[in-house]
Formats: structure tokens, sequence, C-alpha cells
């Protein structure tokens, strides 16, 4: 028999019983795991009941099925002795036993991941989380090339994923998480401000105008340097950075919503600046 639950198929036997006694899934025949490493499909047959009390012990079986506990199994020895694995931290759990309706006690413990929309908008943060990329920055002039006083230089996000989401269904709810991500430039300038910019940044295009004509549309993802580098003290390029930051926010199928902390990751744009001079000769610029 198949059973899904979202959680990690950790159903130990605390008693050792005789023959007929109920036994604890297996974890190790686990079919399908998280990517945050919990099972949530694992093939392997339901436990077992015993025969029916009486001298002949024939008869159908009593029906057995999990419980919900309704409190937490406080008891250091299930984890070490019985190797039953401990609980995320962060995440609530319901712990269950396994009974049946002829009230024999089985001691056959597990935990499940309570099906909560707070609870599954966390389990799909953290899936959601381990794929978002460090930003690849593509920058104009190129990384290691100087930028010229009063010429913008560009700056994209070359592995820019857009709008991300991620669902985690249990107990016929389901709740999907999505991030959303935002482009800020530092240039690392004294005194520059912080750029917000508009999707994957900005490329310069040598054939759609002036790089000045480009820097003005809005959201352009530009600075305009004033100040040169490697000179009176000053380091050989600002320490500039691209920041993509991802807000994150989950719905659920029940309607209830929410947001969850936000991610950002951040990739270094170091930033030589030169100043070009020219020389005047009688009266006239060569």
């Amino acid at each position: 028999m198949r059973t899904r639950v979202v959680a990690l198929g950790a159903a130990i036997a605390l008693l050792v019983l005789a023959p007929t006694t109920v036994m604890a899934q297996d974890v190790t025949q686990c079919v399908e795991w998280s990517p945050r490493g919990y099972c949530v499909e694992w093939d392997v047959a339901t436990p077992g009941t015993p025969g029916t009390p009486g001298s002949s012990g024939g008869g159908p079986p009593p029906e057995c099925y999990w419980v919900n506990l309704g409190y937490d199994i406080d008891d250091p020895t299930i984890y070490g002795d019985f190797g039953l694995e401990r609980p995320p931290e962060g995440v609530d759990v319901v712990w269950q036993s396994w009974e049946c309706a002829d009230g024999r006690t089985t001691f056959n413990f597990r935990w499940v991941i309570a099906a909560t929309p707070g609870t599954l908008a966390t389990i799909a943060r953290g899936r959601l989380v381990g794929e978002l990329p460090q930003p690849v920055v593509e920058s104009s002039p190129p990384a290691g090339t100087a930028s010229i006083i009063g010429v913008p230089a560009f700056v994209a996000v070359v592995n820019w994923t857009g709008v991300v989401t991620e669902t985690e269904c249990a107990g016929g709810l389901c709740v999907t998480v999505t991030a959303t991500p935002q482009l800020t430039f530092r240039p690392g300038e004294p005194g520059a401000q912080t750029v917000q910019c508009s999707g994957p940044g900005t490329r310069f295009a040598p054939d759609a105008g002036t790089p000045e004509a480009q820097a003005s549309s809005p959201g352009a993802c530009t600075w305009t340097y004033t100040t040169r580098t490697g000179a009176n003290g000053r380091p050989s390029a600002w320490p500039g950075q691209a920041s993509v930051s991802w807000s994150i926010s989950w719905t659920a199928t029940a309607g209830a919503s929410g947001s969850l902390a936000a991610v950002t990751r951040s990739t270094d744009v170091p930033r030589p600046v030169a100043e070009v001079q020219t020389v005047i000769e009688g009266g006239a610029t060569p």
C-alpha cells in the first residue's frame, strides 16, 4: 500500500511485542524524497493488525488507523535508541499513534508535518530559496575596464529569473509561494545613491543612441561617475555591487495569504574610473 504524507515516514515501535504486533513503517523504503530531505512518499505495507482475540485467532482483523495524539512526545530515547529522526526545526508537526478498533495498544508512533498554511509555506519557501541564483552581472564598460567620468556605466543581470513560484500540498491544502525580484545597483562612489533598476537591468546598445540617451530611460540600471579612482589615496576601483532581492509572499487554496522573509543575493561590481583630459592649443580643440 502506498501512503503519501508530507512528512518523514517515521513510525517507530517503542516496545518489542509479540510477532503479531503492528510493525513500524520502514523509512529506508522511501520512494520520493523532498529537496529538504523529508520522505514525502514511501512504498511499504501498511502496519499489520493482530488477529481477533480468542483461542482460534480467527475472524476478520480489527480496523487500525493513525490517530493524532494532541500532544508532543517528549522522550529523547525514541531518537537515539529507536532511530526516529527528529522533526525539522521551526516546522510544526503532529504526533500520531497507530491504534486498532479492538483497543489493543501497538506502541507505534510517528510525526507528520502539520498541514497548516504557515507550515506548508515554510516548506515551499525553503525549497524555493535553494533555487534562487547568485546574480551573474554584465556591465558596460566590461569588468576591469575603467569608466570615464561623465559617461554612464551600465549594469545588467544575465541570469535573471523573473518571478519564481513553488507549491506545497498536504491534507487537501495547497500553498503557493511567490518570489518577486528587484535589482538594485550600488555604484560604490562616495555620495552615490542606490539605483533602483527595472527588470534585469540595462545593457548598452551601440546602435540605440548615445549612452546619455539610453541612461535617461525610466528604470535604467546606470550610473555616471564623477570621481576618478587611484588618486589622492582613493582605491583602485569603487566597490560597486549589484543585488537582487526577492520579496516572498504566499497564498493558500483556503484563501489565507501572507508574507515571508525576503532573500537577497549580491555580486560585487568593482569599477575603476578614469578622467579624460583634453589639451587645447591655439584656441582649438584637436
